[in-house]
């Protein structure tokens, strides 16, 4: 039995700050390839956020909350250490409370965590419908220049046998041990780096390469047959360095690419991106997405576009919805100052 996504939703937040507004202040924008990013309101967070894209994904289908049978959150900025916060936002869309539902929060590949755990439900309750929701908002010391390309987003998925506009084609899974590179310790809700940017590099590298050479021997395939690859993007620069390793070239990469003008969204890169390539992908496109999370560990899978109906609120709709802000009010939405 096939399965797939059968519809998405996603959502931007409106405020934006440029790199000028950086260098400004700083005197440098450590964030290559970035030219703006989005930021969250004073009355947005994670949560809201993923049960704005949540009902967006559903209504897309179109299909109503009480229809779902499985429930996925990702984010690695919940507002609470310990608390489900999965149930919060079933409560909010209206969804069953008896489903089963989980959290996936501890890296940035728990994106594409939450999204096999979805699959997975499918795959053995073929009636069943999945819904997954990636909702992130990376913080980090306004002192450090990890913090420069931390951005804001979400993106949220149906997932069933019914309706299908992607088919899932396979996937692929590879980690190990990698510690110094992004981190988070429990009681700083800050995220740290040895900002030894080859150091990083070198376990990314390894660990995508890995799972996407993999998944292209189960499908027993070649790079030049994907129409497009979405890689995870803590800026603008990796997907290319990462692509070329993996012989992609860029047209193939272009339609996901989402750094450049929203930032790193942490654990919603990937969802988000692939819902851009998804508003543009023809019938017949192959598409292969790619996440990463430090520590160190990723996922890769296969889609096959396989249908023709699109969200009405799609990603460019939402990426033009903007307004500038400076440094100043950056550093009050962010809690730096007053």
């Amino acid at each position: 039995m096939a399965i797939g996504i059968s519809g998405y939703g996603v959502y931007i937040p409106k405020l934006r700050i440029k790199k000028e507004d950086y260098a400004k202040a700083w005197g440098s924008f450590s964030a290559a390839g970035v030219s703006e990013k989005s930021v969250m309101g004073f009355d947005e967070d994670v949560l809201t956020a993923a049960a704005k894209v949540s009902i967006r994904a559903l209504a897309s289908v179109p299909t109503s909350a009480d229809k779902v049978t499985r429930f996925a959150l990702a984010s690695t900025t919940p507002p609470y250490v310990e608390k489900l916060l999965s149930g919060t936002v079933m409560v909010s869309v209206g969804m069953p409370n008896m489903i089963f539902s989980s959290d996936h929060t501890t890296s940035t590949r728990a994106g594409t965590e939450a999204l096999l755990s979805g699959f997975e439900h499918v795959m053995a309750n073929p009636k069943g419908v999945a819904l997954v929701a990636a909702a992130d908002s990376p913080m980090a010391s306004m002192w450090d220049s990890v913090e420069h390309p931390l951005g804001a987003g979400a993106a949220a998925y149906v997932l069933s046998g019914e309706n299908i506009i992607a088919e899932l084609e396979g996937f692929a899974s590879h980690a190990n041990e990698h510690f110094g590179e992004r981190f988070k310790l429990r009681d700083d809700e800050m995220l740290h780096d040895l900002n030894v940017k080859k150091f990083s590099e070198a376990s990314m590298i390894t660990n995508t390469t890995k799972a996407a050479t993999a998944l292209l021997k189960k499908l027993s395939r070649k790079p030049d047959e994907y129409d497009h690859v979405v890689i995870q993007q803590p800026d603008a620069r990796i997907p290319g360095l990462v692509g070329g390793k993996l012989q992609f070239a860029e047209p193939q990469l272009a339609a996901g690419l989402t750094a450049n003008v929203l930032g790193d969204l942490g654990a919603a890169s990937t969802l988000v991106s692939l819902a851009a390539v998804l508003d543009n992908a023809k019938m017949g496109d192959k598409i292969m997405v790619i996440s990463y999370g430090s520590g160190a560990g990723s996922d890769a899978l296969s889609f096959k576009v396989v249908g023709d109906r699109r969200p009405a609120n799609k990603f460019k709709q939402e990426v033009e919805k903007k307004e500038y802000i400076d440094y100043i009010k950056y550093l009050k939405l962010k809690g730096a100052i007053l």
